[in-house]
Formats: C-alpha cells, structure tokens, sequence
C-alpha cells in the first residue's frame, strides 16, 4: 500500500503459527472455468472461513519469505509475477500479463555543511506525486507544516524542512508551496526512513529522509544556515500487471484486486502478501464455477510507486468497458492488526456490515474512503468500489513488516466476507445500475 498517515496502533497479539502447508499450488488442478448453464451452488462463506484462512497464509507464506521482496519495477517483481502466472495456471485459469511502462522517481540530497556531515549524503526517497527538479536553496524548518508553523514573511526561495506527523503530506507540501517553498523535505517522526505519497501530482519537488538526518540538519541549522541540493528526477521502468478470470453468463465485470510489489528491502508480508494471499485464496475457492458477471482477478503491479499498475488498467479501459464493471473490490494491507476495516459504495458496504454483524467476523465498516490503494483509480472512474484494509499500518513500507506480526485471523474474515460478497451480489438492490 502507498504510505498512509495513521498512527500507529498497538502491537496485536501474535497469531499462532498455522502449521506448514504442503506445495504452494495443487498438484492437480481444478478443471479450467467453463460457461455453467445455471447459477452455482451458492457456499456458505462462514463455513468455509478456516479452509479461506489457511490457502491465504499460505500463500502469503510463498509470496514473503518464498520470494522475498517485490520492488516496484523490478527483477523482482517479475519474478513474482511469474508465480502468480504459474499459480492461477495449475488453478485452472488462463492468465495474461500485461506490461507496461510506469515512471518513476529517484531523488538525491546533498548538504553543505561546513562541519558534521563529510562526504557522505542523506538518503532521499521521493515523495510519490513529487514533481521532478533540481532545486538549491537554505533550508527553513517549519515543523508539522501546520498553518501556525508557517512564518509570516514566508518561505521564498526556501527549501522547507517538515517533520512528518499529524497532517498529510500533500497538506505539507501544499502549505509550504503556497509560502514560497520551491522545495520540501520530510523527515521521519520515528527511527529510520520512509516511503510516502502526496495523493497526487505536487507543484514541488519533495523527498522523504529519515528521521536521523533530519534531526542532523536542524542540529547544523543551530549553528550556520544550511544549503542543500534537491533532485528528483523520472524514469521509465517496466512493470506488469497479471489478470484472471471466470467468463460469467452476464455482461458486466466484478473485479477483485490487489496489488503484489513492496517497498525496498521490505518483504511485505502484509503490504501486501496478505491481500494477494487473500485473492489466490478465492480464486482457488471460485475455480470452475460461473456467475451472472465475469470474475475476474487482478494482480496490479507498481502500486508502491504512485498506483501505477492501476492507473495504467483503468486508462486502457474504453468508457463502455468501465461503465460494465459492476464493483472493483480492492484488498491491501490486511494483514496486522485486531480488525480490517471496509470502506466504500453504501451499498456494498451496507451488505458487508450486516454479513459481519449476522456472522462475528472481524470486520469494521467505515464511510470514508481513503485513497492510497487501488481502488482509488477505480472510484475517479466513477466505478463502485469497495476497500479493505488492516487496522495496524505501523510497519508497512519498512523491513520491520514481517511474519511474526501476521494475523491470519484476518485472511479468513476477509476472504469470508469477499467470498459472501461474491455469492450475493447479484442480488442487491443496486447491482448493475
């Protein structure tokens, strides 16, 4: 998931180790989907919650410690793309891939400091939606870039310094563009560096540093004032994003997606292992059965770096072809935590919130949206969308999102809840309109 602003939550219990699956996929796959000439037997969602529970640790298993980190962009993520082919292959589907062209951004920070920094230079990450440049200039610290942070005579010609925290980031660098800033940097609130978005294209270019260096900079600004270098610069990388799907007896599209690259150095175990874990889930639950609309499964790719393989599927889709596509349900990020919480289309999440109360999952449905995901393309495209996400984001983006912070719990009430969804969704009163 790209970089969020809520706090931290507490450490959740630690789930109990689920004891070690067999081969990542079925020896024998399922019979390839055909067209049914009836409706499909509709299963009990929350019987079938254990079984959901365990294929999406599992896999989430494979994707995390079997592969190991997924950057954006990367040798890495094609390799991962690669075994999400082979596994909805052995599941019986016939996946595509589709590649394309995201760009990217890479950043640099030197300081000219007279003493205390040497030769070596601050590690800059970014900011997704920064603007590209290459900017020279003081340095001016202006806190969280709250409104009161904000000096009077304002920031002209400065390189705003922010700490991270309390507001988002396009509000910060929103603030201090609109002072003067013609560049900004944030610096972490808690030990180490971090990877972040401003939610959309900036007028500025602005860069992410970890807390450490940013605690070095003001201390040096005590002392003399401090210019720095600020570059960010675009590139075009290759990524891919992977779609399979059930042919339904209907016309219209119901997509379930989540994205499968990380962050650098991080294995993602649940940003997002656990929600493509989730989906491999369900696809191998759905395999051969038909519905009323076309399933259809989509792993995206380069979503750490600006929701890019998203931004690029909805692009290539004509207006009649969105106007089909009945919901767009999103997983990311489910994997920590006591609860996920739901958000979106009143009513897809109207059904959700009385599917969890009838049956305990662990669940909370919320009525705003947030963006920061794949769905956010989705709902600009004036598709109904419906996001889970997890209610523990402390770790994501970092190398700390590990297994042992996994609560499969959540897999399962996930899975049952999509799964009932899927089932039902016909059904409701706003289906196809």
């Amino acid at each position: 998931m790209a970089e969020a602003t809520l706090p931290p939550t507490p450490e959740p219990a630690v789930t109990p180790d689920i004891p070690a699956p067999g081969p990542t996929v079925p020896s024998a796959a399922p019979p390839a989907p055909t067209a049914a000439p009836a409706y499909p037997p509709v299963t009990d969602a929350s019987a079938a919650r254990g079984e959901l529970q365990e294929a999406a640790f599992r896999y989430l298993r494979e994707l995390a410690e079997g592969l190991g980190p997924r950057e954006s962009s990367t040798a890495e993520e094609k390799a991962a793309a690669d075994f999400l082919a082979a596994t909805f292959t052995e599941l019986g589907y016939s996946p595509s891939l589709l590649e394309f062209e995201e760009t990217s951004l890479e950043a640099s920070l030197t300081v000219d400091a007279p003493v205390g920094w040497g030769e070596d230079a601050p590690r800059a990450r970014p900011l997704t939606g920064s603007s590209p440049g290459n900017i020279s200039g003081f340095v001016e610290f202006v806190g969280l870039a709250r409104e009161e942070d904000i000096p009077e005579e304002g920031l002209d010609g400065k390189i705003a310094l922010i700490e991270r925290g309390e507001i988002s980031f396009g509000s910060k660098v929103d603030r201090v563009r609109n002072a003067g800033a013609e560049a900004a940097i944030v610096f972490n609130n808690q030990p180490g560096g971090f990877q972040g978005s401003l939610g959309r294209r900036g007028a500025i270019p602005a860069v992410a540093i970890s807390q450490a260096n940013g605690v070095r900079i003001k201390e040096l600004m005590a002392e003399d004032r401090i210019e720095v270098t600020l570059t960010v610069e675009e590139t075009a990388e290759p990524s891919q994003n992977l779609i399979a799907e059930l042919p339904g007896t209907g016309d219209g599209v119901v997509v379930v997606g989540a994205h499968y690259d990380t962050t650098p150095g991080s294995i993602g175990a649940s940003d997002n292992a656990s929600g493509m874990g989730v989906l491999l889930a369900l696809a191998e639950e759905l395999a051969g059965r038909s519905f009323p609309f076309t399933l259809r499964f989509i792993a995206f790719g380069a979503e750490e770096t600006g929701l890019n393989g998203s931004d690029h599927y909805v692009d290539s889709l004509s207006r009649d072809e969105l106007s089909s596509i009945y919901a767009m349900i999103n997983i990311d990020a489910i994997g920590s935590g006591r609860t996920v919480s739901v958000s979106g289309d009143r009513w897809l999440t109207s059904y959700v919130s009385d599917y969890a109360s009838g049956t305990g999952v662990s669940v909370e449905v919320s009525r705003r949206v947030g963006g920061g995901s794949d769905h956010a393309n989705f709902r600009n495209a004036a598709v109904p969308v419906l996001f889970f996400i997890g209610d523990d984001l402390s770790r994501i983006n970092s190398p700390r999102d590990t297994m042992e912070h996994i609560n499969a719990e959540l897999l399962g009430d996930t899975a049952a809840v999509v799964l009932d969804l899927l089932l039902s969704v016909d059904q409701l009163p706003a289906y196809g309109q």
